[in-house]
Protein backbone atom coordinates (compact mmCIF):
# COMPACT_ATOMS: atom_id res chain seq x y z
CA UNK A 1 0.00 0.00 0.00
CA UNK A 2 1.21 3.42 -1.40
CA UNK A 3 1.31 6.45 1.25
CA UNK A 4 -0.13 9.23 -0.36
CA UNK A 5 1.74 12.78 1.26
CA UNK A 6 -0.88 15.45 1.61
CA UNK A 7 0.88 18.86 1.17
CA UNK A 8 -1.08 21.37 3.92
CA UNK A 9 -1.10 25.25 3.10
CA UNK A 10 -0.13 27.36 6.10
CA UNK A 11 -2.47 29.23 7.59
CA UNK A 12 -1.57 33.19 7.99
CA UNK A 13 -3.05 34.68 10.77
CA UNK A 14 -5.08 38.22 9.56
CA UNK A 15 -4.39 41.29 12.09
CA UNK A 16 -7.49 43.05 12.57
CA UNK A 17 -7.61 46.56 11.40
CA UNK A 18 -8.47 49.43 13.98
CA UNK A 19 -12.04 50.55 13.41
CA UNK A 20 -11.58 54.51 11.39
CA UNK A 21 -12.02 57.09 13.82
CA UNK A 22 -11.06 60.67 14.06
CA UNK A 23 -6.95 61.70 13.69
CA UNK A 24 -5.38 61.69 17.17
CA UNK A 25 -4.30 65.27 17.39
CA UNK A 26 0.32 65.12 17.18
CA UNK A 27 2.01 66.20 20.15
CA UNK A 28 3.65 68.94 18.13
CA UNK A 29 0.20 70.21 17.41
CA UNK A 30 -0.83 69.39 20.84
CA UNK A 31 2.00 71.45 22.39
CA UNK A 32 1.09 74.28 20.43
CA UNK A 33 0.27 77.83 22.35
CA UNK A 34 -2.94 78.66 21.45
CA UNK A 35 -3.22 82.11 19.87
CA UNK A 36 -3.53 84.62 21.80
CA UNK A 37 -5.89 87.64 21.81
CA UNK A 38 -5.25 91.34 21.27
CA UNK A 39 -4.14 93.08 24.19
CA UNK A 40 -6.63 95.00 26.05
CA UNK A 41 -6.47 98.56 26.00
CA UNK A 42 -8.16 101.57 27.39
CA UNK A 43 -11.36 103.28 26.50
CA UNK A 44 -9.12 106.30 25.22
CA UNK A 45 -10.94 109.52 24.54
CA UNK A 46 -14.21 108.29 22.48
CA UNK A 47 -16.67 108.05 25.75
CA UNK A 48 -16.43 111.75 26.30
CA UNK A 49 -16.83 112.97 22.63
CA UNK A 50 -19.92 110.57 22.80
CA UNK A 51 -21.24 111.83 25.69
CA UNK A 52 -20.73 115.67 24.11
CA UNK A 53 -22.64 114.63 21.11
CA UNK A 54 -25.56 112.75 23.10
CA UNK A 55 -25.82 116.39 24.98
CA UNK A 56 -26.27 118.53 21.85
CA UNK A 57 -28.65 115.84 20.38
CA UNK A 58 -30.81 116.36 23.59
CA UNK A 59 -30.22 120.02 23.78
CA UNK A 60 -31.73 120.12 19.71
CA UNK A 61 -34.61 118.06 21.10
CA UNK A 62 -35.40 120.45 23.72
CA UNK A 63 -35.38 122.98 21.37
CA UNK A 64 -37.49 121.51 18.67
CA UNK A 65 -40.55 120.64 21.16
CA UNK A 66 -39.99 123.95 22.13
CA UNK A 67 -40.77 125.22 18.90
CA UNK A 68 -43.26 122.63 18.52
CA UNK A 69 -45.13 123.60 21.85
CA UNK A 70 -45.65 127.27 20.62
CA UNK A 71 -46.66 126.29 17.23
CA UNK A 72 -49.09 124.37 18.42
CA UNK A 73 -51.02 126.73 20.60
CA UNK A 74 -49.82 124.35 24.04
CA UNK A 75 -47.60 127.53 25.72
CA UNK A 76 -47.00 131.16 25.03
CA UNK A 77 -44.10 132.95 24.22
CA UNK A 78 -41.89 133.58 21.66
CA UNK A 79 -40.28 130.36 20.14
CA UNK A 80 -36.42 130.40 20.58
CA UNK A 81 -35.64 129.84 17.25
CA UNK A 82 -37.76 132.88 15.99
CA UNK A 83 -35.77 134.56 18.79
CA UNK A 84 -32.25 133.59 17.33
CA UNK A 85 -33.42 134.32 13.58
CA UNK A 86 -34.97 137.89 14.10
CA UNK A 87 -31.34 138.29 16.36
CA UNK A 88 -29.50 137.41 13.07
CA UNK A 89 -31.80 139.28 10.73
CA UNK A 90 -29.74 141.80 8.90
CA UNK A 91 -26.47 141.00 10.07
CA UNK A 92 -23.70 142.01 7.60
CA UNK A 93 -20.43 139.72 6.98
CA UNK A 94 -18.08 141.26 9.27
CA UNK A 95 -14.29 140.36 9.79
CA UNK A 96 -14.61 138.79 13.44
CA UNK A 97 -16.95 136.27 11.45
CA UNK A 98 -13.80 134.77 9.46
CA UNK A 99 -11.65 134.58 12.76
CA UNK A 100 -14.42 132.78 14.78
CA UNK A 101 -14.95 130.49 11.74
CA UNK A 102 -11.05 129.71 11.64
CA UNK A 103 -11.47 129.02 15.10
CA UNK A 104 -13.96 126.66 14.76
CA UNK A 105 -12.36 124.89 12.16
CA UNK A 106 -9.50 124.71 14.02
CA UNK A 107 -10.93 123.10 17.16
CA UNK A 108 -13.14 120.45 14.81
CA UNK A 109 -10.06 119.08 13.25
CA UNK A 110 -8.23 118.91 16.87
CA UNK A 111 -10.99 116.98 18.28
CA UNK A 112 -11.23 114.79 14.96
CA UNK A 113 -7.73 113.61 15.77
CA UNK A 114 -8.47 113.57 19.73
CA UNK A 115 -11.29 111.20 18.76
CA UNK A 116 -9.22 108.64 16.44
CA UNK A 117 -5.55 108.49 18.49
CA UNK A 118 -4.86 105.14 19.25
CA UNK A 119 -6.45 103.86 22.37
CA UNK A 120 -3.52 103.98 25.55
CA UNK A 121 -2.34 100.01 26.42
CA UNK A 122 -3.12 99.25 29.83
CA UNK A 123 -2.00 96.02 30.13
CA UNK A 124 1.85 94.00 29.79
CA UNK A 125 2.26 91.17 27.88
CA UNK A 126 3.30 87.91 30.13
CA UNK A 127 5.71 85.63 28.81
CA UNK A 128 3.57 82.27 28.64
CA UNK A 129 2.16 79.72 26.30
CA UNK A 130 -1.30 81.43 26.40
CA UNK A 131 -2.50 84.63 26.28
CA UNK A 132 -1.96 86.42 29.78
CA UNK A 133 -1.78 90.24 30.32
CA UNK A 134 -0.93 92.09 33.54
CA UNK A 135 -2.44 95.52 33.91
CA UNK A 136 -0.27 98.02 35.17
CA UNK A 137 -1.80 99.29 38.19
CA UNK A 138 -1.31 95.33 39.06
CA UNK A 139 1.92 95.86 38.00
CA UNK A 140 2.69 98.49 40.13
CA UNK A 141 1.41 96.87 43.41
CA UNK A 142 3.53 93.99 42.06
CA UNK A 143 6.56 95.77 42.20
CA UNK A 144 5.37 97.44 45.74
CA UNK A 145 5.55 93.61 47.35
CA UNK A 146 8.85 92.49 45.99
CA UNK A 147 10.81 95.63 47.31
CA UNK A 148 8.97 95.61 50.33
CA UNK A 149 11.25 94.77 53.54
CA UNK A 150 14.31 96.18 52.00
CA UNK A 151 16.81 97.30 54.83
CA UNK A 152 16.94 101.34 54.86
CA UNK A 153 13.80 101.58 53.12
CA UNK A 154 10.58 102.96 54.86
CA UNK A 155 8.35 103.32 52.13
CA UNK A 156 7.56 102.72 48.59
CA UNK A 157 5.73 103.84 46.38
CA UNK A 158 5.39 102.40 42.38
CA UNK A 159 3.26 103.66 39.21
CA UNK A 160 3.19 101.81 35.85
CA UNK A 161 2.69 102.63 32.26
CA UNK A 162 2.94 100.60 29.04
CA UNK A 163 6.74 101.23 28.93
CA UNK A 164 7.88 102.32 32.02
CA UNK A 165 7.89 101.49 36.03
CA UNK A 166 8.76 104.54 38.09
CA UNK A 167 9.59 103.69 41.90
CA UNK A 168 9.69 106.13 44.27
CA UNK A 169 11.33 105.21 47.74
CA UNK A 170 11.62 106.94 50.91
CA UNK A 171 14.88 106.36 53.23
CA UNK A 172 16.57 107.46 56.39
CA UNK A 173 19.97 106.52 55.35
CA UNK A 174 22.85 109.14 54.10
CA UNK A 175 22.92 109.81 50.13
CA UNK A 176 25.85 108.09 50.08
CA UNK A 177 24.21 105.08 50.00
CA UNK A 178 21.42 105.64 47.31
CA UNK A 179 22.99 104.01 44.62
CA UNK A 180 23.45 100.74 46.49
CA UNK A 181 19.90 100.46 47.35
CA UNK A 182 18.86 101.47 44.33
CA UNK A 183 20.57 98.90 43.12
CA UNK A 184 19.18 96.23 45.21
CA UNK A 185 15.74 97.06 44.09
CA UNK A 186 16.63 96.78 40.51
CA UNK A 187 17.74 93.12 42.03
CA UNK A 188 14.50 92.51 43.23
CA UNK A 189 12.28 93.59 40.41
CA UNK A 190 13.91 91.94 37.87
CA UNK A 191 12.91 88.31 38.01
CA UNK A 192 9.18 90.26 38.29
CA UNK A 193 10.25 92.14 34.95
CA UNK A 194 11.49 89.09 33.16
CA UNK A 195 8.09 87.92 32.76
CA UNK A 196 6.79 91.05 30.80
CA UNK A 197 7.34 91.23 27.01
CA UNK A 198 8.63 93.95 26.65
CA UNK A 199 10.11 94.21 30.17
CA UNK A 200 9.52 97.70 30.91
CA UNK A 201 11.99 100.30 31.53
CA UNK A 202 12.27 101.20 35.28
CA UNK A 203 13.40 104.16 37.05
CA UNK A 204 14.31 104.30 40.68
CA UNK A 205 13.87 108.14 42.80
CA UNK A 206 15.47 108.02 46.34
CA UNK A 207 14.24 110.36 49.22
CA UNK A 208 16.15 110.92 51.92
CA UNK A 209 14.61 111.65 55.11
CA UNK A 210 16.05 113.75 57.67
CA UNK A 211 15.81 112.40 61.67
CA UNK A 212 17.05 115.15 63.50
Amino acid sequence: MSAISQKTEPTVASTPTPPAGPPQASTADAGEAMTAAKAPVGTGPAPLFALLLALGLIALGVVGIQEALVRSGATTGTSWTTWVLTRLDGVTPAPWMLVVFVIAAILGILLLSIAFRRRPRKTLAVRATTGVYLRTRDLARLADHHLDGIDGITDVNSSASGNRLKVTATTFEPKTRNTTLSDTMRERLAPCLEALEPAPKVSVSIRNGDLT
